[in-house]
């Protein structure tokens, strides 16, 4: 699951599924609501929990229709597994009007049975187009609350990458790399939130900003064999946000920034939920910085 977890770095993703009921239950063969020659057997439901993951529906252009799914790693084993529900369904339109796809998604109070591997159904729902494959679908019986949580891994102040350590000074916030500075001083605090591997580059996500007009805004810092860039910075100012890289075969790695929209405190409260229903999408990949397509511009 190496490249599972490459893709899916949930920082804070919390899981409470029993993998043993997983296999348990599985071994048995059952799958809700399916039609078996002996009988018609559901399987029963596992302890009520909170999931923590990405939402993405599938299958959006497949005739068999659409599927959407909450996938969640698990921090011991990085097993995936992926909560099913029906997007046109009451629980389906309330986790949609409440999470935003393709962002991070805690759902609390879920139930949820196991679906059979073997069944027929379960089978479709691997080809409906998801993004990854998981070890397990459970099929979402209910849910209580849901909402968009950032996933970005705990501020730091000094990272070590494969070209050296990076460190931001205390005081004036410049930031270094094996003691030169590479990001000179300043007027607000900034701390590293992301450090990963991006093809031959080491690539940084530093986040700066605080208060309630602007939370937060980054810049992508970038090491390689061949020295270090900085991106202008960039952000719609939220901070719920979701850093993931993506290495697809025959396409360079980039990595996508994945935040929500955001209308500041002043902004009447249909404009603040309007643009908290939106995701924006800023992609690195070899050097450049881009938002639907274009270049981000120096400020």
């Amino acid at each position: 699951m190496q490249s599972v977890r490459t893709r899916m770095r949930l920082a804070r993703s919390r899981v409470l599924v029993s993998l043993a009921a997983l296999a348990v239950v599985g071994a048995a063969g059952l799958l809700a609501g399916c039609q078996r020659k002996e009988a018609e057997v559901q399987a029963p439901e596992l302890p009520v929990q909170t999931v923590s993951g990405f939402l993405e529906i599938g299958g959006v252009l497949d005739r068999r229709g659409e599927q959407g799914a909450v996938f969640e790693v698990s921090p011991e084993t990085g097993d995936l597994v992926a909560f099913v529900f029906d997007p046109k369904s009451a629980l389906g339109q309330r986790l949609l009007s409440q999470c935003v796809q393709n962002m991070p998604c805690l759902v609390e109070g879920v139930r949820a049975r196991p679906l059979d591997s073997q069944a027929q159904a379960t089978k479709v729902l691997g080809e409906l187009g998801f993004s990854v494959s998981p070890s397990a679908w459970l099929g979402m019986v209910d849910a209580g609350d849901a909402r968009v949580e950032s996933a970005l891994e705990e501020p730091e102040m000094r990272v070590k990458t494969r070209f050296g350590v990076v460190a931001v000074q205390e005081g004036d916030s410049s930031v270094v790399l094996n003691g030169q500075t590479v990001l000179p001083p300043q007027e607000e605090s900034v701390r590293i939130v992301r450090n990963a591997p991006v093809g031959a580059e080491d690539v940084l996500l530093l986040q700066s900003g605080s208060g309630t007009a602007c939370p937060a805004l980054f810049q992508v810092l970038a090491v390689s064999a061949q020295g270090v860039q900085v991106s202008p910075k960039f952000g719609s100012c939220s901070d719920r946000v979701f850093a993931v890289v993506e290495d697809k075969p025959n396409m360079a790695p980039k990595l996508s920034i994945r935040m929500l929209g955001f209308a500041g405190p002043f902004e009447p409260e249909e404009e603040q939920r309007k643009a908290a229903q939106k995701m924006v999408e800023f992609v690195y990949q070899q050097g450049l910085l881009t938002l639907d397509g274009k270049p981000v511009p120096s400020q």
